[in-house]
């Protein structure tokens, strides 16, 4: 584990040869142990670590792993310590280290648009980033540390459990925390939608947003379906892009304490308030 006293990094990255991926998911979680901030690595049994990671690996795909070289961990602590630095100066960790627990990823042809990285944040002051050696760009790293981050502050202010409208917002912040801190182009998930588009599916979920069903989340956000894939991170983007439009003084700070009903209130989105 890399640490400082902003930042602990704990590379997962095993070494291992074969077997099924439920012997690969253990190997990857051998050396977390248990942190008294963090849990295991952001939950509370390790049990539940191990059913999160063991969804993201099919067994095919596990030929292609290899550990981390050298150089390569070195980059990606460079490239991690520097980022949260720079989130660091515009909105502060409350109570540091930040930790990151990094591991291996094998995306498919439809993972293109992730540059290679992918990032999940389970709890306050704590992210998971899953990188795929061959494919991972600085840039891309920047940028889901950036997003992440974001995710794992608003913890320390609102609970885990969130609406519909609550995620939505939610994404939202944190594609905008990104452009604004480490710059890039809109990401993918953010413009699936046209501002037109997201008014009007905003209007048709309108009497879901306070829904708390996980299906229903996986339907707007993530599935091809009835929902276009990414339809919630379009919304939630085009409604936090308004908002800071409408407050560019404010400060991320303050921004995360606010509850994403007022964000979105204050938006300005739709005329009628929630």
């Amino acid at each position: 584990m890399v640490q400082s006293n902003l930042v602990k990094i704990n590379f997962c990255f095993p070494k291992f040869t074969t077997g099924s991926k439920k012997a690969f998911t253990d190997a990857l979680i051998r050396d977390i142990r248990l942190d008294k901030k963090v849990g295991y690595a952001g939950y509370s049994h390790k049990k539940y670590l191990r059913k999160n990671l063991l969804y993201r690996f099919g067994d095919s795909s596990l030929k292609k792993y290899k550990p981390l070289s050298s150089i390569i961990k070195q980059q990606i602590e460079k490239t991690v310590q520097s980022t949260v630095q720079k989130c660091h100066k515009k909105l502060s960790l409350s109570t540091p280290p930040f930790f990151v627990f990094i591991f291996p990823w094998f995306p498919e042809k439809d993972d293109k648009s992730f540059g290679g990285v992918n990032g999940f944040a389970p709890y306050a002051d704590t992210i998971h980033l899953f990188i795929s050696p061959s494919k991972f760009s600085s840039r891309s790293l920047q940028e889901t540390v950036a997003h992440e981050l974001s995710h794992a502050v608003f913890f320390h202010y609102h609970p885990l459990e969130q609406t519909l409208l609550d995620a939505m917002i939610f994404e939202g912040l944190a594609e905008n925390f990104r452009e604004e801190i480490v710059g890039g182009s809109p990401a993918p998930w953010s413009i699936t939608l046209t501002i037109k588009k997201t008014r009007e599916m905003l209007a048709t979920l309108k009497p879901s947003l306070s829904s708390k069903s996980y299906n229903l989340y996986r339907e707007v956000f993530l599935k091809e379906g009835k929902y276009k894939r990414w339809t919630g991170y379009s919304i939630g983007y085009r409604i936090v892009k308004l908002f800071r439009k409408s407050n560019p003084k404010m400060s991320w700070e303050e921004i995360m304490r606010m509850t994403p009903k007022i964000i979105f209130n204050k938006s300005g989105f739709i005329k009628k308030r929630l």
